[in-house]
């Protein structure tokens, strides 16, 4: 047995080195090993082995149909009904609670907004935030953010890969957002526990494609990656290939597991000729000394040990050399079936070194567990399912039942052959007319199994936390829109969790975003941009004048320039994120405004002397025609300047009062998008 593993290990040697002598792919063979270790050991983790299985499951619930049969990934109960000729009939609940909770986060999403610190970052957090929204419109991000919730609630977690694709547009590239599937496309270190990711090892991003697309894609290797994996497939002594063995290495793979034969399959199909290939963002860590100085406090980075080292001798008192570790993430491409490295490289993202670039959103998490809303509705629906198609095969039987005839009685005995021939039934005299047999307790039976039925759908309602008022419908009586409401926003409190977690997965996504556009837009360019009232704004992004002038120098040279020129101007995107920023939340959709002018309007029937200090706010959320216009004639009345933004939030560059930005869940004000209309009952 050690000479075949010798003998396996010296053939993916020779494959790797096939490839390291033709130039063509740069063997590293302890990426690959840790890459192949790597998903091997989140593949097999039970928390992702379970969600794998459970997610699939949910989503099939979610369908409805015949998936909503499933059991521990099983549909035995309902193969045996239907080879049993039983009816069989499936009751979707599930979907309906799901695209409550989905409509809720769709009516009121929240664009992102930069916020400037500092006043001296105010105009351009402001001029962000509108190139942030042009950059999510191209992107396409708040329909990926909303399928990436949808599936989150629906099976416990999504993710999103923010990325620049650089095959349309090779020299500025194209900033994309990609939605991934856990489980399916994406999977990463399963002992992580920061919600950022930024503690896990690893975040592996996977396909398997078919070899010809994968040389199409890398002409310059093609010897290469064939020529390592018709050596994985090649016979070790006429007895066994190498995509069934897996050697013992120190990342722990053994040989003779049933679940490394399955994974070798992954890796390598050669009967389809497609092959794994496995994108894989992992940590890595470098040295950075600096020089304290213990009397004042300050620090400073320098260029290396010695010379942190040297700089603390010349004052032994007061300076000392520190040695810290900074986390830097790399990424490499791999062929795990051939232990062989297609890519690897620093990540592309040189301004975003220390980040993911894979954002996950997870709904829920205890331990090992991953779930989402789906996880316990099904055994009621799987109840009520049973119990629907067991009540309707008990009245198609019965309805169905044969009579009863005394023999002979009957001129022609094949009348009764159908039940449904409505011709005469002629009887001899002197015997009894047919008669049908009913059992005596049919009737309480389907009264049961109705209740049972009901009381199913019931649990479904308390376990989503979906109420009656949630779903639209009605109790019996006339209640008011104030119980109404509270009902509402007491049904949306168990779903609470999911909103908050993705608020945090959308603020994360902007960061990356605000990063590739960093990145990205680095010459001169003019956009036409849309500000916060819907007036389309000329906005020109480092301008070839600014570069080598400090913030000051630029503004005097803008200052002599002034008049000649309508467009905005930013100096420097490369040095703006170097500047304290958040990303906060401001409402986006007319649902959403409409709630938050509700509820200043609230306030004014409550204060009434407060509303000629609030009028350019309120015009600011109405949705009417050339809202700019008018927002600039209030703003007049008001005492204002003429087109300068008022003070307070909206020249901080929203242009809206803020909202959502204090942990209170999208959506769920959503819990405050409700409350607000039993605030304004007219009637």
């Amino acid at each position: 047995m050690a000479d075949d593993a010798v003998e396996s290990l010296a053939g993916l040697a020779a494959a790797a080195a096939l490839g390291a002598s033709q130039g063509a792919i740069t063997e590293d063979d302890s990426l690959a090993v840790k890459v192949r270790a790597w998903f091997t050991e989140a593949w097999n983790h039970s928390l992702w082995v379970r969600y794998r299985r459970e997610a699939e499951e949910d989503m099939g619930f979610y369908v409805g149909g015949e998936g909503a049969w499933s059991k521990d990934g099983s549909t035995e109960d309902l193969e045996r009904i239907k080879g049993q000729g039983r009816a069989v009939v499936s009751i979707n609940h599930v979907q309906a609670m799901v695209d409550i909770l989905t409509g809720f986060e769709r009516q009121n999403r929240f664009d992102p907004k930069v916020r400037a610190q500092g006043e001296e970052d105010e105009e351009d957090a402001r001029l962000m935030t509108w190139l942030l929204l042009f950059v999510r419109a191209q992107a396409e991000a708040a329909e990926t953010e909303s399928e990436a919730f949808e599936d989150g609630v629906i099976s416990g977690a999504s993710a999103v890969d923010v990325r620049v694709d650089w095959t349309e547009d090779p020299l500025n590239g194209t900033i994309t957002l990609e939605l991934l599937t856990p489980g399916v496309d994406v999977i990463w270190d399963p002992s992580w526990t920061q919600k950022d990711l930024s503690d896990a090892r690893y975040v592996l991003k996977f396909k398997t494609v078919f070899v010809k697309d994968l040389i199409a894609q890398y002409p310059d290797h093609a010897e290469a990656i064939r020529g390592a994996l018709n050596a994985a497939e090649a016979p070790a002594k006429g007895r066994e290939k190498l995509s069934e063995f897996n050697a013992t290495d120190a990342y722990g793979s053994v040989r003779g597991h049933a679940q490394e034969a399955a994974l070798a399959r992954l890796f390598y199909d050669a009967t389809e000729d497609q092959a794994l290939v496995v994108e894989a963002w992992y940590r890595d860590y470098e040295d950075v000394w600096i020089v304290a100085n213990k009397a004042s406090g300050q620090i400073h980075e320098a260029e290396s040990g010695e010379a942190a080292r040297a700089v603390a001798a010349s004052d032994k008192d007061n300076l000392t050399a520190i040695r810290r570790q900074k986390k830097i993430v790399k990424m490499g491409v791999v062929l795990p079936a051939a232990y062989l490295v297609v890519e690897e490289d620093d990540t592309p993202y040189d301004n975003d070194t220390q980040a993911y670039p894979i954002i996950a959103y997870v709904a829920k998490r205890k331990r090992d567990e991953m779930y989402g809303m789906v996880r316990n509705l099904k055994d009621p629906q799987r109840v009520e399912n049973k119990r629907e198609s067991q009540m309707l095969d008990l009245l198609a039987r019965f309805a169905n039942m044969r009579p009863v005839a005394e023999e002979n009685s009957l001129v022609n005995p094949h009348a009764l052959d159908s039940p449904h021939d409505p011709s005469t039934l002629w009887i001899k005299p002197g015997h009894q007319p047919p008669g049908w047999y009913t059992p005596s307790a049919l009737g309480d039976l389907i009264k049961i199994l109705g209740v049972v039925a009901d009381r199913n759908q019931t649990f479904i309602r308390s376990s989503s936390g979906v109420n009656i008022d949630l779903l639209g419908l009605r109790e019996k009586g006339d209640p008011s829109g104030i119980a109404i409401a509270r009902t509402q926003a007491q049904g949306q409190v168990i779903a609470t969790v999911f909103f908050d977690n993705f608020r945090a997965f959308k603020k994360r996504i902007n960061e990356r975003l605000a990063r590739r556009i960093q990145q990205v837009f680095t010459a001169e360019q003019v956009f036409r941009l849309t500000n916060e009232i819907g007036e389309a704004v000329v906005v020109q992004v480092n301008p070839t004048e600014a570069r080598g002038k400090t913030r000051d120098e630029f503004a005097r040279l803008q200052a002599g320039q002034k008049g000649t020129d309508q467009r905005r101007v930013f100096r420097s995107l490369q040095e703006f994120l170097k500047y304290d920023v958040v990303i906060s939340d401001a409402p986006a959709t007319p649902t959403m405004r409409m709630m938050q002018l509700l509820g200043i309007l609230e306030v004014l029937r409550t204060l009434p002397g407060l509303a000629p200090l609030m009028m350019d706010k309120i015009v600011a959320l109405l949705d009417v025609p050339d809202k700019g216009e008018i927002l600039q004639r209030v703003r007049a009345m008001m005492g204002m300047a003429a087109g300068q933004p008022a003070a307070g939030p909206m020249s901080s560059g929203g242009g809206q009062v803020e909202a959502g930005g204090n942990g209170q869940p999208i959506g769920l004000a959503a819990p405050g998008a409700l409350a607000p209309t039993a605030a304004v009952p007219a009637a």
